[in-house]
């Protein structure tokens, strides 16, 4: 079995024994400990606390007991003053369905008509007696479910992150090399770098995606503070570097595409807007050497490499300094793509302390 699929069905393992665990606490919990008969709120409620993240268990334990709450608030005026009939089914539904539409529910928003239908048909004129006992359940479930979610292996998604921000760096690296050939022979535009662009477009929502599910699983985990546990890819103690690396790596992808749009664009143009040969291989050059520094991350660029690309690049922008070198009316490619590159360059620079 490949390493990605171990490591699934180990998190769904994990998950798993969570809910087990959670679901069977939560009934013991409301059973032997508040003497509720048949606790059959308290084990789903506490599904609800061992979602992949903690702090999405929070949110949807909230949502959940909010939507029930509001639920039951409006199932008990009902069922005292209508009952369980059609009016008071009719009527429940309309004032459940419209208290549903809050978005602060999110997910858990269908929960509202459920609860107080549920509670109507089920408590009938004893709703009362009916409904605060479910509301204990409710309070026990989520209460144990988020317990345990903390305590039992809490999810920690850092390594995900980091894997797919690497193969975001090195696809990105791999498609300025592409780009590099590109500038050499602009009239020859092939398909290779619309193959690299939509793998790089692919990839980097995937890396975008596992960052942000890193970023969360960090919130509220009690593993991301304990003393003595070790952030990997960190910029500075305590702080997890890939949504950092994320940024600059987005950015990069937009100057590189932006880079491509003007080959594309020089492509199709006349051969009098064709730069000459020898800034079409100084350009390809600082190309691959913005590549190698793209490659070296997550470390700081290095000096020398720094500045070889510096010197480069400046190298290419020298003739091109001062108004004088504008043609009125014309575009020029050539500061087009210096402009992008030097974009590109500058943001490289500035991961530096």
């Amino acid at each position: 079995m490949p390493f990605a699929g171990r490591r699934y069905w180990g998190e769904r393992a994990k998950l798993t024994l969570k809910a087990v665990l959670a679901a069977v606490t939560a009934w013991l919990v409301a059973k032997c400990v508040f003497g509720e008969p048949q606790p059959y709120f308290a084990p789903l409620a506490a599904l609800l606390g061992v979602y992949p993240t903690v702090v999405r268990s929070v949110r949807e334990s909230l949502a959940y007991g909010g939507g029930f709450v509001i639920g039951a608030a409006l199932a008990i005026p009902v069922g005292l003053l209508v009952g369980p009939n059609i009016v008071g089914i009719a009527l429940v539904v309309v004032l459940a369905m419209m208290a549903s539409g809050w978005r602060r529910l999110g997910e858990q928003a269908s929960q509202v008509p459920f609860t107080a239908l549920f509670a109507l048909l089920l408590g009938g004129h004893e709703v009362v007696g009916y409904t605060l006992p479910r509301l204990a359940d409710v309070a026990v479930g989520l209460v144990v479910g988020l317990a345990v979610n903390a305590a039992v292996f809490p999810p920690l998604y850092l390594r995900r992150g980091e894997y797919a921000v690497r193969e975001m760096r090195e696809t990105l690296a791999d498609a300025l090399g592409t780009l590099a050939e590109d500038v050499v022979e602009p009239a020859e535009w092939s398909s290779l770098w619309q193959e690299r662009e939509s793998r790089l477009v692919n990839v980097q929502e995937q890396a975008r995606y596992a960052v942000e599910q890193g970023e969360a699983s960090l919130r509220a985990n009690p593993r991301a503070k304990l003393n003595g546990y070790r952030l990997r890819w960190r910029d500075v103690p305590g702080q997890w570097a890939a949504p950092r690396l994320m940024t600059t790596l987005d950015h990069a992808t937009a100057y590189s595409r932006s880079i491509a749009a003007t080959l594309r664009r020089l492509a199709d143009a006349g051969e009098e807007l064709v730069p000459d040969p020898a800034f079409r291989r100084g350009y390809a050059a600082v190309l691959r050497t913005l590549g190698g520094l793209v490659l070296e991350l997550p470390e700081m660029p290095d000096d020398a490499a720094l500045a070889e690309a510096e010197e480069m690049q400046r190298e290419l922008e020298r003739p091109h300094l001062g108004s004088r070198t504008d043609a009125p009316g014309l575009w020029d490619p050539r500061k087009e793509l210096l402009r992008l590159s030097r974009l590109l360059l500058d943001d490289l620079r500035a991961r530096r302390p």
